[in-house]
């Protein structure tokens, strides 16, 4: 991981700046995809302000603590991001979780490649596209239609624009979900 320090207002030990860099180090264990690492301390009168922005691979995470002591300051800012890393790995971790579960419900593959889509549900209006024209155009307050194609069984959309017409796409990719 690249790491870039920094003191505003002031001068700091080498011991402190070592320890900073070790405890910032010491956080790729929480998630291993740490890319750089921006450590700012900070004097403010006896306030001493302790800043760490850390990058990885898709976020940026940010904590900043206050104390009496330099090393104080440093400890609490290394336990925010702590925090925010275990949390943001949980979300990660249950995404990929939720995903995986939802694959073979959908009757997609289950080995990471590219999914088709599955058979859309029994209860969704199957029509032909003539009728599906036919419908949007007789309700008045509707201006989407969603429904199966009986000629091939495919998932496709209907949609009045501004000036009336109506157009009909096939859906590409969709998902059922819970709600």
């Amino acid at each position: 991981m690249r790491m870039t320090f920094s003191v505003r207002h002031g001068d700091v030990p080498d011991r402190l700046r070592q320890h900073a860099e070790s405890e910032v180090e010491g956080l790729s264990k929480y998630f291993d995809r740490l890319v750089e690492a921006d450590i700012i301390l900070d004097q403010e009168g006896h306030r001493h302000i302790a800043e760490v922005r850390l990058h990885t691979s898709t976020d940026t995470h940010f904590a900043a603590s206050a104390a009496d002591e330099w090393r104080k300051a440093i400890d609490a800012t290394i336990d925010k991001l702590r925090r925010q890393l275990k949390r943001h790995k949980g979300k990660l971790e249950q995404r990929r979780s939720t995903r995986e579960k939802r694959e073979p419900a959908l009757g997609g593959p289950q080995d990471g490649s590219e999914s088709a889509p599955a058979a859309a549900p029994r209860s969704w209006d199957r029509l032909s596209r003539d009728e599906a024209v036919a419908r949007l155009e007789a309700q008045s307050g509707e201006d989407v239609l969603l429904f199966v194609d009986v000629t091939d069984e495919a998932v496709k959309i209907a949609r009045r624009d501004e000036a009336g017409s109506v157009s009909v796409v096939e859906a590409d990719v969709y998902e059922i979900g819970e709600r």
